[in-house]
């Protein structure tokens, strides 16, 4: 009876092991719950940094926020790419108009000042907290974002500048 029994519990700590390991192994696109979780979070995080006075401060970037005509487009365009970059299906592209380029191309004229690239990660996080986001998925995703760091800034002669993220112990790997 006592080996029916330890075999019984053998069998139920592998299937939970299995369970586990297969739930472990789904996709940051997966785990984010999909494309439409992923266009409703980039929706609300879009329009917090289009009306964000500190990013607005940067002229070039202004002119991009009070575009209105292009604000649908850079939502679908972030999302595309957020999806794609988490392990989704591979929907950001190049189209005719310029859209769709790498980050390293997409930015320089932007003129970003690190500034203004923790300005978005923190916006990034604020929306990360509203949509109840978990902490796992949240590290994976500021982790990825800190990746890009030294390509989308590009503003030349910055001041000198160390993260308030850094100062507080808050620091994020690069792959």
């Amino acid at each position: 009876m006592f080996k029916k029994f330890a075999a019984y519990l053998l069998l139920v700590a592998s299937a939970m092991s299995f369970t586990q390991t297969a739930q472990a192994e789904d996709s940051l696109y997966k785990r984010l719950g999909g494309t439409y979780n992923i266009a409703l979070t980039v929706d609300y995080l879009v329009d917090m940094i289009y009306i964000n006075n500190g990013l607005n401060a940067n002229p070039t970037l202004k002119a991009v926020h009070d575009n209105a005509a292009s604000k649908a487009g850079f939502k679908v365009m972030l999302t595309n790419w957020v999806v794609q970059e988490t392990g989704g299906p591979k929907i950001y592209q190049p189209d005719s108009f310029g859209r769709g380029k790498s980050m390293k191309d997409s930015h320089p004229h932007l003129n970003i000042s690190n500034r203004e690239f923790d300005i978005i990660k923190t916006l990034c996080l604020a929306t990360f907290y509203h949509f109840n986001v978990g902490n796992r998925e949240i590290d994976e995703l500021m982790d990825d974002l800190e990746s890009y760091r030294k390509v989308i800034v590009t503003r030349k002669n910055d001041e000198e500048f160390t993260s308030r993220l850094k100062k507080d112990g808050v620091e994020y790997r690069t792959k």
